[in-house]
C-alpha cells in the first residue's frame, strides 16, 4: 500500500502541526476541556490499548461513536496504528451494519458500551474487549478495501446499501487545506459542531480543523435552541456547523430581545437546502447571515457562501472553496454558460478515489479526477452556485439521504409483505419524509411493519406511514410507480 494513501501519514502531519500547542483547548464539551497536550497523550495511550485489544495495524477499523472528545482521540489513535478508519454512524441499523461488515470486512469496530450490543448483533464479532472507557469489537472476518485508503466514509445513495467512499491521506490533507484557507481558521478559533462528527460535514469542518489547524472543537450534549443561541451570542465562537432544521428552530424560539450573533464569523448550513425566506428572516432577527455550504462525502467541501453576499443571493450555496473547481456541465461534460442549468461537476485534490461498497450502477460518477455529483444547478455571472435538486429519486430527510429501494427492500424481507414501494413526501419545511405502500401475502398491520423497519434501519429511514393495499400502483407497462399523489393522505 502506498505510503501516500495511509492514515499514518495523517498522524505524522497532524502531530507535527498541533502536538506542541500544550494547554490550548482542543475539545470543549459538557464533560470538560481537553488541551492539545492531553489530546495527543490520550491518543498515544489509546493506540496501545487498541493494539492490546486485538486491532491489527493496517487493517480496516470502524469508528462508531457519538460526539465527544473520545471520537477525536480514537480517530487519531487509529491513524497512529495506520488503520483504514471507517466512520460508521451510531444510528445505523442492522441492515446497514451487516452490509458494511460483508462489503468492507472490518477487523474491528471501536464504540462504547451503550452501542456495542446492537452492533455486535449485526456484525460477526469474536469478542468484545474494553479499552479504557471504549469497547473494541473484534470481528471474525477482516479484509482491506479494494482501493487503498486512509479513510472510509459511508453515505446512503441510490443503491440499497451504504455507499463506501475511499479517501487517501492526500485527499484528506487536500480537504484540510481547502477548509482552513477558505474559512481562515487557526489557533484560538472555536467551532461549535451542531452536527454528528461521523458525518462528512462535521468531520471535515469540525474534527479536521482541530487536529490540523489548532482550532477548538466545541460540543454540546444536545441541541437546545435557546441554550445554543446563548452560546453563539456569548462564547466567542468563530463558526457554527448547523443544518436547516436548527436555523428554523432558532427562528421559532421566543427570545426578547433577540441575541446579536454578528460576532460569529461563520454561521454555516449544510446537508439540505435552506429556504431563502429563512435566510432573510434570520439575518433580520439575529443580525447575521447564514452561509449555505455545499459538499459531499465524495468531494469534501465544495462551496461556501460569502457573508457579505448572502442577502443578495439567499438561495445560493456560494462560491467554490479554495482549491476547488466546480462547474455546471451539459451531458457531454462541457461547461454551460452562466444562468443555464446542468449537472454540478467538481474537481479537487479532495475528490475521493472511488467506491469500495454500494457503487451506483451504470457509468461511474468519478471521471478523470472529477466527480459528477448528480445535482442539477446553475452558476451566475459572478461564480455563485445555486443547486436545484437531484437527478435521482433520493429522499432528503433533514439532509440525510434515504434510498427508496433500500427501504422497500427491507419491507419486502418481512414474511407478510409481497411487494413494497417507497416515496418521499414534502413535509412543508423544505425536507421530505419517507412513506410506503405495501401489498401483503398474509395479514400484518402497520404497527408490526413499522417495528420491523425500526429493527433493521436507522430511524430517519423508517417510513412515517405504511399503507396496506391489495395491489401497488403501476404504469401501463406494469412497472411499479409510486408518487406522493398516489397516497391516501
Amino acid at each position: 500500500m502506498s505510503e501516500a494513501r495511509t492514515s499514518s501519514a495523517l498522524w505524522d502531519v497532524f502531530h507535527e502541526r498541533t502536538s506542541g500547542l500544550g494547554p490550548l483547548t482542543a475539545v470543549s464539551s459538557p464533560a470538560g476541556e481537553l488541551g492539545f497536550e492531553d489530546l495527543w497523550r490520550e491518543a498515544d495511550r489509546l493506540a496501545l490499548l487498541f493494539a492490546g485489544a486485538g486491532i491489527p495495524e493496517g487493517g480496516v477499523a470502524g469508528l462508531a461513536l457519538p460526539n465527544s472528545h473520545r471520537f477525536v482521540t480514537a480517530f487519531l489513535a487509529l491513524c497512529r496504528m495506520d488503520a483504514t478508519v471507517a466512520l460508521v454512524s451510531p444510528q445505523y441499523g442492522s441492515g446497514e451494519l451487516s452490509a458494511i461488515a460483508a462489503g468492507v470486512g472490518p477487523s474491528s469496530i471501536v464504540t462504547d458500551a451503550s452501542l456495542a450490543p446492537a452492533i455486535a448483533a449485526a456484525v460477526p464479532v469474536d469478542r468484545s474487549v474494553s479499552a479504557g472507557d471504549l469497547e473494541v469489537l473484534v470481528c471474525r472476518t477482516a479484509g482491506r478495501p479494494a482501493t487503498p485508503a486512509a479513510l472510509l466514509k459511508f453515505s446512503s445513495g441510490s443503491t440499497a446499501e451504504p455507499k463506501g467512499i475511499a479517501l487517501s491521506s492526500a485527499n484528506v490533507l487536500a480537504e484540510v487545506e481547502n477548509v482552513i484557507r477558505t474559512l481562515e481558521l487557526g489557533h484560538g478559533d472555536r467551532i461549535l459542531a451542531g452536527v454528528p462528527l461521523f458525518h462528512s460535514y462535521g468531520f471535515d469542518l469540525g474534527v479536521l480543523p482541530t487536529v490540523a489547524a489548532g482550532t477548538t472543537l466545541v460540543l454540546e450534549d444536545a441541541f437546545v435552541p435557546r441554550r445554543t443561541l446563548a452560546a453563539l451570542a456569548g462564547s466567542a465562537l468563530t463558526a457554527f456547523l448547523g443544518v436547516p432544521a436548527q436555523y428554523r428552530a432558532f427562528l421559532a424560539t421566543r427570545v426578547e430581545p433577540p441575541p446579536d450573533l454578528s460576532r460569529v464569523r461563520w454561521l454555516l448550513s449544510c446537508t439540505a437546502p435552506l429556504a431563502p425566506d429563512v435566510v432573510t428572516d434570520f439575518a433580520g432577527r439575529f443580525r447575521a447571515p447564514v452561509c449555505q455550504h455545499y459538499g459531499s462525502s465524495e468531494t469534501g467541501a465544495v462551496t461556501t457562501h460569502v457573508p457579505s453576499e448572502v442577502l443578495r443571493r439567499p438561495g445560493s450555496v456560494g462560491r467554490p472553496m479554495d482549491g476547488v473547481r466546480a462547474i455546471v456541465a451539459d451531458l457531454d461534460g462541457r461547461e454551460v454558460p452562466p444562468g443555464e442549468e446542468g449537472e454540478v461537476v467538481v474537481e479537487s485534490g479532495a475528490v475521493a478515489g472511488g467506491y469500495v461498497l454500494g457503487a451506483p450502477s451504470g457509468r461511474s460518477p468519478f471521471r478523470a479526477g472529477a466527480f459528477w455529483t448528480g445535482d442539477v444547478g446553475w452558476m451566475d455571472e459572478d461564480g455563485f452556485l445555486t443547486v436545484l435538486g437531484r437527478r435521482d429519486a433520493l429522499i432528503n430527510v433533514g439532509g440525510l439521504k434515504v434510498s427508496p429501494a433500500e427501504v422497500a427492500g427491507t419491507l419486502e424481507q418481512h414474511p407478510a409483505v409481497r411487494e413494497a414501494a417507497v416515496v418521499g413526501v414534502p413535509d412543508g419545511r423544505g425536507d421530505e419524509l419517507p412513506y410506503a405502500v405495501v401489498a401483503l401475502s398474509q395479514p400484518a398491520d402497520e404497527a408490526e411493519l413499522l417495528a420491523f423497519c425500526r429493527a433493521a434501519l436507522a430511524e430517519y429511514k423508517v417510513p412515517r406511514r405504511i399503507e396496506v393495499r391489495d395491489e401497488l400502483p403501476r404504469t401501463a407497462a406494469g412497472k411499479v410507480r409510486l408518487t406522493a399523489e398516489d397516497l391516501e393522505g
